[in-house]
């Protein structure tokens, strides 16, 4: 199995590449988009998040104090600031994407959570999990439509060596019957097909959070980071971020409209 990735060609999503994002993303609970962003837009980021990165980690007493309560070893996340070029339209609700988000979401889709992931070296395997878990629990038989999705926007190059993210597609659609939900997902995954999320920097990868998925050890010597950019129905609870005035100033009406929960300071 391979993750599905579409690419983009200048600067043009038809009608029919659409479709086809939303039966690969309805399917596997996953689908990746190459061509959205430059290698300069990518480059500007990195730069600007290695930095974020290392504040983050001095702010917080260094690797040993962050891993004390790290979901896995080495495994960072933190909300960068919404400031350039974090805040960049092109990064907190592409285009391209915002039509793909309303089929998905509902147009009145919402975003309250920007965040990052890190592999720092020496990470090591977390534990499969669910970002999010069906709404219902065990008391719904079959799946619900999409509700959260993570927008992931590898910052370098994904590969095995670094870490890349392993990801077990379809099992967004998996109902946890009573009996199932007393079962770890380690121990459920094991008998299941799993992918790599193995992609050049600056790939969107769009995800359903019931999707089963685990961080994974980076062995180079760089850390490995992505954007993680949640969105979600209007419908579902959210805890809202700050964001700045002169960034909420400088987005245009549509943007506004998909934060229009958060803080604005």
């Amino acid at each position: 199995m391979q993750l599905h990735t579409l690419e983009i060609e200048e600067d043009v999503l038809s009608a029919c590449s659409a479709q086809s994002v939303l039966q690969h993303f309805y399917d596997a609970g996953l689908v990746a988009i190459s061509g959205l962003y430059t290698p300069q837009q990518i480059a500007q980021l990195e730069m600007a998040f290695q930095k974020a990165l290392e504040q983050h980690i001095q702010a917080h007493g260094g690797l040993e104090q962050l891993n004390k309560r790290a979901f896995g070893k080495n495994h960072i996340g933190f909300f960068p600031p919404l400031l350039p070029p974090f805040s960049n339209v092109e990064f907190v609700a592409h285009p391209h994407l915002i039509p793909l988000l309303e089929s998905l979401l509902g147009a009145d889709f919402i975003c309250c959570f920007y965040h990052t992931n890190t592999a720092y070296p020496g990470s090591e395997f977390q534990p499969v999990h669910r970002d999010h878990p069906p709404l219902f629990g065990t008391s719904l038989p079959v799946p619900h439509l999409p509700t959260h999705m993570v927008l992931n926007v590898p910052l370098c190059d994904f590969t095995e060596e670094n870490g890349s993210t392993e990801v077990w597609p379809g099992t967004h659609l998996i109902v946890d019957s009573p009996a199932q939900a007393t079962v770890s997902l380690e121990t459920r995954a094991a008998a299941m097909p799993s992918i790599r999320m193995n992609v050049p920097a600056g790939t969107a990868v769009l995800r359903d959070l019931r999707t089963w998925h685990r961080g994974m050890p980076n062995r180079s010597a760089r850390p490995r980071a992505m954007l993680a950019i949640v969105y979600q129905r209007a419908c579902t609870h959210a805890e809202p971020v700050v964001i700045p005035k002169t960034t909420w100033d400088s987005w245009p009406q549509r943007v506004r409209q998909i934060f229009r929960r958060n803080h604005v300071e």
